[in-house]
């Protein structure tokens, strides 16, 4: 596959990149350089309350004064692969933009790892097993040192062909059980499983509701939050759940929303990552009046534009601490993103999560001396506790989620969307849905 630096062309190539199929492509990024305090800082660094987060990354700080004393690596590069799904029904273009920053900060900065810039090699997704074997066998063609996760709805089928190629499968999203439970796998969060199961636990158990109504897209992903979330729910204390599955496809989300205000719900759980907004917009329509709870892509600026009036006082559960706060974490990202990431890239969950995996892999890996190989890189993640960029610490015991033996964290803040704004009403209060969610498979 071709590789180029995206700081050349990342900003030009995905600005005018129209993706009609999915393919492959490759991007490195320049180097970066020396520690600077936010880097190690501790993951509990607080965000202030009411601060939101904006459509494209802003620039709080000056870029200098974020990133400290630059460090360039000039070593051979460490290459790495990813594909992300930015083509087809459901698409993450943030998630490789965020990773990008990060890989150019590192780089610039940090010294990459112990002097050797981060590569990425990636292949562009479009959510569909097929392509996410196709990419897969590319990547592992190109020898990786191991694989990023990003935004693969795809990946229970190229997973296993990373574990068949002993490649280790590094963050990211995990939007399905196979990433949560492979044994090449390190996570530092739980995305469409533990944020959920940590809503259904304040739904019940701090906002006391008894019925709840989930709208989830009827597809392999959506679908598989059922047997989890269901179970979550009631254990909390919610007596009744009304399914209300929509097709990734619709372009009206109306009678959807008519059926979850004729079930009575207290609670209205949208676990929708594109349209949203509308999803939103058809409940305030149809006179839904009840509490509303979305997943983290319903908490970005255009999606509650969108909603026109509709997210208001929506509960979101979030791995992350919140990315306008001021903490020096929060500058960083910002800065970063704004720096190294293409023009009008979200500044959402899925970006931090594609800035954050690359952030805590150089952390690691730059404890590993010589060159990491898999067995390291395993042995390096399950060692100990370590700090989690912009999220709560990740221990990888195997014992965070239950059943999901590859998650290392399990702990989520509640975010509030207020005035058109997203909001963290607090920077400490985790919630964990441990001794309620039956785990996977449960």
């Amino acid at each position: 596959m071709k590789r180029h630096r995206p700081l050349a062309a990342a900003a030009i190539a995905l600005a005018a990149l129209t993706l009609t199929a999915a393919g492959c492509s490759s991007s490195s990024s320049p180097s970066s350089t020396s520690s600077s305090s936010s880097t190690s800082a501790a993951a509990s660094t607080s965000a202030p309350a009411s601060t939101s987060a904006s459509a494209t990354a802003s620039s709080p700080a000056t870029a200098s004064s974020a990133f400290g004393t630059p460090h360039k690596a000039t070593g051979t590069p460490y290459v790495f692969g990813m594909i992300n799904d930015e083509t087809g029904a459901v698409t993450f273009p943030e998630a490789r933009q965020g990773a990008i920053a990060a890989v150019d900060y590192v780089n610039d900065y940090l010294d990459g790892i112990n002097g050797h810039p981060i590569q990425i090699d990636s292949c562009v997704g479009d959510g569909t097993p097929a392509t996410a074997a196709r990419c897969a066998n590319q990547l592992v063609a190109d020898h990786p040192i191991a694989i990023l996760g990003a935004a693969d709805v795809g990946a229970p089928a190229s997973i296993p062909i990373y574990a068949h190629a002993n490649l280790a499968y590094l963050g990211g999203i995990p939007f399905t059980p196979v990433p949560e439970t492979a044994t090449n796998s390190i996570q530092f969060w739980s995305v469409s499983v533990g944020d959920n199961a940590a809503a259904a636990v304040y739904a019940g158990k701090t906002l006391g509701v008894k019925s709840v109504a989930i709208i989830y897209f009827s597809n392999a992903q959506g679908e598989s939050i059922l047997p989890q979330i269901t179970p979550t729910f009631k254990a909390a204390g919610v007596t009744k759940v009304t399914d209300i599955p929509l097709s990734p496809t619709s372009p009206d989300p109306s009678p959807q929303a008519a059926l979850a205000e004729s079930s009575g719900a207290q609670l209205v759980y949208v676990d929708i990552p594109n349209g949203c907004g509308n999803v939103l917009k058809a409940l305030k329509s149809v006179g839904y009046a009840g509490k509303i709870m979305g997943i983290d892509p319903c908490g970005a600026p255009p999606v509650i534009a969108a909603a026109a009036g509709g997210a208001q006082g929506m509960y979101i559960a979030s791995p992350f601490l919140l990315q306008g706060g001021s903490s020096s974490q929060a500058q960083l990202y910002l800065a970063a993103m704004k720096q190294y990431a293409a023009p009008g890239t979200l500044v959402d969950s899925i970006s931090t999560a594609g800035f954050a995996t690359v952030m805590n892999v150089q952390q690691v890996l730059s404890t590993i001396k010589g060159t990491p190989t898999t067995a390291t890189i395993l042995a390096a993640f399950k060692t100990g506790t370590h700090q989690n960029f912009l999220s709560h610490p990740y221990t990888c015991n195997g014992q965070a989620l239950k059943g999901a033996a590859a998650i290392c964290n399990d702990y989520y803040l509640m975010n509030q969307i207020n005035n058109g704004a997203l909001t963290q009403p607090s920077s400490t209060d985790w919630t964990t849905s441990k001794g309620y969610f039956p785990g996977i498979g449960g």
